[in-house]
This record gives C-alpha cells, sequence and structure tokens, in this order.
C-alpha cells in the first residue's frame, strides 16, 4: 500500500478506478467466490465494488472492496461465506508514529520515499504488534495482504492477543490499516 496519512482520499479514488477494471468475469471461476460475494453483498453502502481477494492462509480470504463513496474496506470470510471481519479503511491507525514505534531507519536520498532498511513484513508485524494494547500477541498466520500495484507492500496477521484474535493489516513503512477482532460470523451488515 502506498497509502500517506494524509492521501487516504486520493487512494481509494484510484482503488475505485481499479475496481471497476478488476471485477472477475465469473464469480463462479473464482477461487474466493463465496468470500467475495459474502463481503460485497455484506455492505450496506451499496454498490461495493470487488479490488483484490487473497487467500488468508486459515480456508478463507481477504476480500478488498469500494463502497458507493468510494471508501477502500477490507473484509475476512471463510469458504462458506460468513463474514468474521469487516473493516473499513480510515487512515494509518497510528497517525504516522508507526516509524518511531518500530525504530525502523527512512532512506537517505533526498527525495526517497521512507523505505525501511529492515525486512518489510518484520516491520509491518511490529507495527501490529505495537498497536496492541495488551502487549505483544502471537502471530498464528501472515503473509501480502493482496492489494497489489503502485503500493508499499501491505501484509496481513492473524494475532492471538490477551482478548481474542484479531485480524491486522499494515505496511511495509509501518503504518496500520486495519485492525479488527476476529470472532463468530458477523450478523449484521456494515456501511
Amino acid at each position: 500500500m502506498k497509502f500517506t496519512y494524509f492521501s487516504l482520499g486520493a487512494g481509494a479514488a484510484v482503488l475505485a478506478l481499479a475496481a471497476s477494471l478488476s471485477v472477475p468475469a465469473s464469480a463462479e471461476s473464482d477461487l474466493h467466490a463465496s468470500a467475495v460475494k459474502a463481503c460485497t453483498t455484506a455492505n450496506a453502502s451499496q454498490p461495493a465494488n470487488f479490488v483484490a481477494a487473497t487467500d488468508d492462509g486459515r480456508g478463507g480470504s481477504l476480500v478488498w472492496l469500494t463502497d458507493a463513496d468510494a471508501n477502500l474496506w477490507l473484509c475476512n470470510a471463510n469458504a462458506e461465506g460468513h463474514v468474521l471481519a469487516y473493516t473499513k479503511m480510515i487512515g494509518d491507525l497510528l497517525e504516522g508514529a508507526g516509524a518511531n514505534l518500530v525504530n525502523i531507519e527512512p532512506a537517505t536520498n533526498e527525495g526517497e520515499a521512507a523505505i525501511p532498511k529492515k525486512d518489510p513484513i518484520d516491520v509491518a508485524e511490529s507495527a501490529c504488534q505495537a498497536y496492541l494494547s495488551d502487549g505483544p500477541g502471537k502471530v498464528l498466520g501472515a503473509g501480502p495482504d493482496g492489494l497489489d500495484g503502485d503500493w508499499v507492500p501491505g501484509y496481513y496477521f492473524f494475532i492471538e492477543a490477551a482478548n481474542g484474535l484479531i485480524l491486522c493489516d499494515a505496511t511495509a513503512d509501518a503504518q496500520v490499516w486495519a485492525f479488527a477482532e476476529i470472532g463468530d460470523p458477523l450478523a449484521n451488515p456494515v456501511g
């Protein structure tokens, strides 16, 4: 993800365009079809448009969507189409403090983006761990978040924390974009 704290609206507009160009031709042929359908229909701000989907490493999918207002959403649904987490991207939850919290070194060339000199997935995990209020948790699964393109790499983490299972999405530059509790399937639409 290439989001900066102040340009979420611009990023969402680009994603809305990408969504209109990347909708799968046939939901039946998509490995994530039931998750995409569940996540798309769960959003109360219709139309919800598909952006991307990736395997969540737990038998389900992470699905990226935009809503009618071009907001970006991250949804986690299982293969049976049960939505386990649904969260709207509202900006960097660490409000730009992630680099200081995880002690990454910014790039040294003037004009170059602040790209960490540590392994990107380790930086993203450290940012998620820093966001936990009850101290570090145990990572049960992790991987690229599936939002490709011109973005700073993003990664998802399922973390066993003191108060339950958490889904966190963070970037290689220590920004936390999603943080949601995973529990029983959600009964109510979101939006």
